[in-house]
């Protein structure tokens, strides 16, 4: 993918089974909306939080006071609830996680308990979501026969049989889309392919290439499968007509996958036909990892959009709400 500008994040995943959004009470809110993220969607470089959308906390606050009070309508629009990035974790080797100044046991413990609360997340969030048609957020794919199986702990997994292959395929085929789209400069494709802070970069950068470059963007495979590292997703209570409280419902989920592909990109001078620049070619087209957070709706209609970029190594501030 062209490069970005969003910084990344190496944040230890809470212990949650998921996030709920409504609750019996404003205490319970808060405590709820301050356990969605440790990386709020948009921040900066000096890692300070920013909302995405531009609406302030007052306003989310009074979306969630909303639901908590009266619940989700049938027609209810999810797609208009801001929601900004859950708990994602990048794995890294512990050489790596410790680089800056040795290995220490504090430093050890702290590495295994990331990755440990990381798989415990994936499992717990797999389980959950296998009760919900269409699996996945994929049309057509059905519900595992059991919930309680050993595929809850293998979300990590490239196998072709994991519960998870049909989404690795997806979000990289919406990889392969976003990326033919910004080179084509197809700005009316991208609200299908992207979200958020994504997307305004994207459009961002269409618009700074301008209408005299002619840019060639090519896919040439991928180096190693495309990995799902964390699985999140966030419920809500469902209410009957009477205000009786029923079972909770998923409503979005989130998936962090690492993307390694071949790619080749040439930007052209359009008159001239000039080569301006260039990053790997078809004969030997260079080796691009990306780590790329997935969204789904799951009670809209649409498809899996990439949300934002992440980077390992650096961690963001998370304020006191969460968002």
């Amino acid at each position: 993918m062209f490069s970005s500008t969003r910084v990344g994040i190496n944040a230890r995943p809470q212990l949650l089974r998921h996030t709920s959004i409504a609750g019996p009470s404003r205490g319970r809110l808060l405590l709820a909306s301050r356990n969605v993220s440790t990386v709020p969607i948009g921040g900066s470089k000096d890692g300070s939080p920013k909302s995405q959308d531009g609406s302030s906390f007052d306003d989310k606050i009074a979306i969630l006071e909303h639901i908590n009070r009266r619940g989700f309508p049938k027609d209810f629009d999810h797609s208009k609830i801001p929601f900004d990035l859950l708990d994602h974790y990048i794995p890294q080797p512990l050489a790596v996680a410790t680089a800056s100044g040795g290995v220490q046991l504090k430093d050890t413990l702290a590495w295994l308990r990331g990755r440990l609360s990381n798989s415990w997340l994936n499992a717990i969030n797999l389980f959950f979501w296998a009760r919900q048609k269409p699996f996945l957020g994929i049309s057509g794919l059905s519900r595992p026969k059991r919930r309680l199986s050993p595929q809850i702990f293998l979300a990590q997994s490239t196998s072709p049989n994991a519960w998870l292959a049909p989404l690795r395929q997806a979000a990289l085929d919406v990889y392969i889309n976003m990326n033919e789209a910004q080179s084509k400069g197809d700005l009316k494709s991208l609200p299908d392919l992207s979200a958020g802070r994504m997307l305004e970069e994207s459009r961002k950068r269409i618009k700074a290439l301008g209408s005299d470059k002619t840019v060639v963007w090519k896919f040439h495979g991928e180096a190693s499968p495309t990995q799902c590292l964390s699985v999140r997703t966030l419920d809500q209570d469902t209410y009957s007509g009477g205000g009786v409280k029923g079972a909770k419902q998923l409503i979005m989920a989130q998936v962090l996958m690492k993307i390694d592909t071949y790619q080749s990109l040439q930007i052209y001078d359009k008159r001239s036909g000039k080569l301006l620049a260039s990053k790997g070619t078809p004969e030997s087209p260079a080796r691009v990892t990306e780590y790329i957070v997935f969204e789904r709706r799951l009670l809209a209609q649409g498809q899996w959009y990439i949300r934002d970029q992440l980077f390992p190594g650096v961690e963001l501030q998370k304020n006191s709400l969460g968002f």
